[in-house]
């Protein structure tokens, strides 16, 4: 039997959207670029430890040596699966808080203080260029104030903005 009417839905406080607010989507995005990046650096590791890398030399003066990645250490297959686990965490972390899970918002928001501060750490104590330092923290400053805005802050606790 067909209704003249629609049902209605749970009545909640507040609209509810279908979509994360604009500065939750650059964070995702870019988050989804980065982890992209990582697997491909893992992928050529992986590619270098298959042996399909072409050999790698090394000058030194006069001398050339060299070498094959089999004279690499089962290290390096340990180092590989990290990279590639942490290619796959921006991926997942990028994805999360695109869908709203408010833990991936603070733990990003948490992870990108930890990068602010380390950035002028560096540029305090390795006395780096001015501009260098400013450069090191631009995208993790902004990427702070973009989970920050009221919108995200919405979406992440009540899906809405």
């Amino acid at each position: 039997m067909a209704y003249a009417y629609q049902p209605q839905q749970a009545w909640h406080p507040y609209p509810v959207r279908s979509s994360a607010p604009i500065s939750l989507h650059v964070v995702a995005i870019f988050q989804y670029l980065m982890g992209l990046a990582v697997l491909a650096g893992a992928t050529l590791m992986a590619l270098a430890l298959a042996n399909v890398a072409p050999k790698w030399e090394f000058h030194t003066g006069n001398d050339v040596y060299t070498t094959r990645p089999e004279m690499l250490t089962t290290a390096t297959y340990v180092v590989v699966g990290a990279v590639a686990a942490i290619g796959l965490a921006f991926i997942v972390l990028g994805r999360k808080v695109q869908r709203g899970r408010n833990w991936a918002r603070v733990l990003l928001t948490v992870l990108n203080a930890v990068s602010i501060a380390g950035g002028v750490w560096q540029g305090y104590t390795s006395g780096a260029p001015y501009t260098a330092t400013l450069m090191s923290i631009a995208f993790p400053l902004l990427f702070v104030i973009l989970l920050n805005t009221r919108a995200a802050r919405g979406w992440c606790r009540y899906r809405t903005y």
